[in-house]
């Protein structure tokens, strides 16, 4: 198969001739100042930006790019720190960080490419079949490394990137390369271009624009510990769909459910992605995980309660496409939106800050949130207005207004409010986009309306705003409290404030958890 790949125009005559010896490289980069993450990216991507404009023998390229890409990996690494966990609009700090490492990856997979071009050409001579497999892994895993900035930052994947890591792949099935070992970190680590391949693949299962920050990044190193267990294949029948997504390895785009797409399959060039044992594999570690054990091929950070939502979460998503529940129309209306549970609270308590009750003990302990009680005249909290592109009975899609102004995250929580006479709805953010400056985010709503008090544990000095969500007995959903990050624990008592009045009451059931709220139900003592 004659390949087809973005690579950049050369020139014929450069008037910079590329530096291809390893050594010189190895000087060049040991000068970078890695201190200064940009402009030790500004000055790396210019040498690659020579090398990949220019006609250069094919070994030679490549063992100038396999001197590049540790230098590389850490540099991205430093930059991803800048926009890896920003709020949507970027800043134009991460903005500048994330186009930086953006243009790292891109270069480095237009090197690897070139060579292989070189090759099925002919104009020079590779040597064995262990270099081509190398240089079709590093680039899948350039296109896969410049997909996660996109992932990252909310960016829809442009055009081309699925279409060559597709063709790549399917070029090393045609050559039987794709099971080849090849080092990925000095000669310990391996890797292959089929398990490169899955994990590019797996990722795009996963609906990053659905993920808050952090997980983007676990995700992604779930991914690397366990891909192996994915397996790709020829098209076959099946009893059962669940965990078999359909690859077209001539067509651009990522992996689709196979139970959707099933009659529309050509058996030349589309395979299966299959991850029903990867889901086993995922539902063993979260049964673990539930009963106090820590996998040891696991990261120590497992023990958190949200690595268990994250699992929970790929379940879904590796075991069986998600469906959606209500069908969506169309729409050109505006809402209110306050962003995060003191918007919240502030809103629905009349646009009133959150004022404590009368000490009723003398406690002595030092709570562990930080005081909630802020003077009237230090508030400023105000709502920012959204353009509805659509809507349905669970959620909508909203668009930023350019002069609103508002910074979000996947997991936010949201208030609502639909027109001048409605009540304050409270919702959460499900997905974001991030394409052509444009901010669009999709909202689920949880509760029609809610009302503002405050809680605090037993170990606590200090009331913190909480939300009360009313239940809704039409869809099984039962009354439910709003917290911030921390305040649930199983079985744990709350002192509960509402309008001054005092309560205590119990936990029972956490019902979500995000990166900036937690939602649970309750019993009264």
């Amino acid at each position: 198969m004659p390949l087809s790949l973005k690579i950049p125009a050369l020139v014929d005559n450069p008037l910079i001739l590329a530096e291809t010896r390893p050594q010189k490289i190895s000087q060049f980069l040991s000068k970078l100042p890695v201190s200064s993450p940009l402009d030790a990216a500004a000055a790396l991507l210019e040498e690659m930006e020579i090398l990949n404009r220019q006609k250069v023998a094919p070994d030679a390229r490549i063992k100038a790019l396999e001197t590049y890409r540790p230098v590389l990996i850490d540099i991205t690494e430093l930059l991803a720190k800048q926009y890896g966990g920003a709020t949507l609009p970027l800043s134009q700090s991460a903005k500048k960080h994330a186009a930086a490492a953006e243009a790292l990856w891109l270069e480095l997979g237009y090197g690897y490419k070139l060579a292989l071009i070189d090759q099925q050409n002919k104009l020079f001579s590779i040597s064995g079949s262990k270099t081509i497999a190398l240089v079709l892994q590093r680039a899948i895993e350039a296109l896969s490394q410049l997909a996660m900035v996109y992932y990252q930052t909310y960016v829809t994947i442009p055009g081309s990137v699925w279409g060559d890591m597709n063709q790549l792949y399917f070029y090393a099935v045609q050559q039987s390369l794709q099971e080849i070992d090849v080092p990925i970190q000095g000669q310990l680590i391996t890797s292959t271009i089929s398990l490169a391949y899955k994990q590019a693949l797996l990722m795009a299962l996963a609906d990053p624009q659905h993920l808050i920050p952090s997980d983007i990044k676990q995700v992604a190193d779930y991914i690397a510990r366990h891909a192996r267990y994915a397996s790709l294949q020829g098209l076959g029948t099946f009893d059962n769909p669940a965990g078999i997504f359909l690859v077209n390895l001539d067509q651009d785009k990522p992996p689709i459910p196979y139970v959707k797409n099933s009659e529309e399959t050509d058996a030349s060039s589309d395979i299966l992605l299959v991850t029903i044992d990867l889901a086993r594999v995922v539902h063993k570690h979260l049964q673990l995980l539930q009963t106090g054990k820590l996998p040891p091929e696991l990261p120590a950070n497992a023990t958190d309660p949200r690595y268990q939502d994250m699992l929970t979460y790929l379940i879904k998503h590796w075991g069986a496409p998600p469906k959606r529940i209500f069908n969506r129309s169309r729409k050109s209306d505006g809402v209110e939106l306050g962003i995060g549970i003191t918007a919240a609270h502030y809103f629905l308590n009349g646009e009133q800050p959150y004022v404590e009750p009368p000490s009723l003990d003398n406690v002595t302990e030092i709570s562990a949130h930080t005081a909630v009680g802020v003077a009237p005249a230090q508030q400023k909290i105000k709502a920012s207005r959204w353009q509805v592109i659509n809507i349905s009975a669970g959620g909508m899609a909203l668009r930023k207004f350019p002069n609103s102004e508002a910074n979000v995250r996947v997991g936010d929580l949201l208030s609502i409010k639909n027109g001048s006479a409605a009540p304050w709805a409270v919702g959460v953010i499900r997905w974001a986009s991030n394409d052509e400056q444009q901010i669009e985010i999709g909202a689920q709503l949880i509760s029609p309306e809610a009302k503002a008090a405050g809680a605090r544990a037993s170990h606590q000095s200090e009331f913190e705003p909480v939300l009360m969500l009313i239940g809704l007995p039409a869809l099984k959903q039962a009354a439910s409290i709003v917290g911030t990050a921390g305040i649930y624990s199983p079985a744990r008592v709350l002192e509960l404030d509402e309008d001054g009045k005092i309560s205590r009451i119990m936990i029972t059931k956490l019902v979500e958890r995000t990166g900036s709220f937690e939602r649970f139900q309750y019993s009264h003592l």
